[in-house]
């Protein structure tokens, strides 16, 4: 399931993507000026080869985050311009099946042609508002999150969230340090990083580490390990880093933090894969009278979660679905092929669920109905 989760939809994109290929280069090769050229057939012939290689070959290979052929900031590169090209290809797609025939009624034919370049301008458009939204600063996400039976203690009590930072070059030290600084203007009882510090492997680990040292919360910073931490084998390298910066990495581990006469009980957990066992153990961290909080980087826990008697899961992950279409007023993105808590808050009983957008990108420097965001959570009783 994890592989199906990591692999399924960028193939899914390189299958059309390959078909769009062929389609336009034929529709190129039946023009006039191509048939009458042998070095034009040549060059759309080598185009189409080196574009298919490119797709089939070299996105694949950027897609392992352990890859070391290409340093990170190059492969972080050659994804966006993959990006680029299959924007580029869909527009092309539309612009050729919009385009009437020469026998087409003269009338239709002129409103064809005015109208097929704005639809084909349409995804390169979009594209680039994802663009220019990812790289904007964060908002402040403020959030009331009612809990049953909440003691007076830990009412009022404001956690701020940074989650999904996947520090490189189209979210770097300019944009981290804006978010941490939203986040400290918070003046938070507590501050949490629930994981995906980076993307892969050689990615600026340590710099990203020497920003959010400078993260501040009354009672402490804490977090979790995302999958990418995983991925770049990286959870006890940030673990023990982040112990020596002043702030402390949840693994499977508890840390009770009293609040007047009450407890609000932290737990962490490294990211869960799909398919695999979840949370194992979770009971023995949970605190009986305390109110208990699980620090948690994919939402697909919840459920379990709330079994285990966690009043409170936070999490991220899901990037909001980073890139979300709206239909019929549902917004359908990727995420939620593999989870229904995509973005915002969510219950079970009388347990609850924050899932943050988080600030970053991963794959695409685009974001689309899901602006980055920092996350202020404030318990409140009910």
């Amino acid at each position: 399931m994890e592989y199906l989760r990591r692999w399924g939809p960028m193939l899914v994109v390189i299958v059309l993507t390959l078909a769009m290929q062929v389609y336009v280069a034929r529709r190129l090769s039946n023009h006039a000026a191509m048939r009458r050229s042998r070095v034009l057939q040549t060059g759309l012939l080598a185009a189409l080869v080196l574009a298919s290689v490119w797709m089939a070959v070299l996105v694949p290979y950027c897609m392992q985050h352990e890859s070391q052929l290409f340093p990170p900031a190059l492969v972080t590169w050659l994804m966006a311009l993959s990006l680029a090209w299959v924007i580029a290809m869909i527009s092309a797609t539309l612009l050729a099946r919009l385009s009437p025939p020469p026998q087409f009624d003269p009338s239709r034919r002129r409103l064809l042609a005015m109208t097929a370049p704005v639809v084909a301008a349409a995804p390169l458009l979009s594209a680039g508002f994802g663009a220019v939204v990812a790289r904007a600063g964060a908002r402040l996400e403020e959030i009331d999150v009612w809990i049953p039976g909440l003691p007076a203690d830990l009412r009022g009590i404001r956690l701020v969230q940074l989650t999904d930072i996947h520090y490189g070059p189209f979210f770097g030290r300019a944009e981290l340090e804006r978010a941490v600084a939203m986040a400290n203007e918070t003046r938070a009882h507590l501050a949490f990083i629930t994981g995906d510090l980076i993307t892969r492997r050689g990615d600026n680990l340590d710099g990203c580490l020497q920003v959010l040292r400078n993260l501040r919360a009354e009672a402490g910073v804490f977090g979790c390990h995302g999958n990418h931490e995983d991925y770049a084998g990286a959870k006890r390298y940030v673990t023990a880093q982040a112990a020596l910066m002043g702030f402390r990495f949840l693994r499977q581990q508890a840390s009770p933090l009293k609040f007047g006469s009450s407890t609000l009980n932290l737990v962490g957990y490294d990211y869960q894969r799909m398919g695999g066992p979840q949370l194992e153990d979770a009971e023995s961290m949970v605190r009986p009278g305390a109110v208990n909080l699980l620090l948690s980087h994919s939402p697909a826990v919840f459920p379990r979660a709330a079994a285990a008697g966690f009043q409170l899961t936070l999490a991220g992950h899901t990037h909001g679905g980073q890139v979300n279409v709206e239909i019929l007023s549902d917004h359908l993105n990727v995420a939620r092929l593999f989870t229904p808590y995509v973005k915002g808050a969510y219950s079970l009983g009388n347990s609850r669920l924050y899932v943050s957008s988080g600030l970053g990108t991963v794959g695409v420097p685009v974001r689309l109905g899901a602006p980055p965001e920092v996350s202020l959570i404030r318990l409140c009783g009910a």
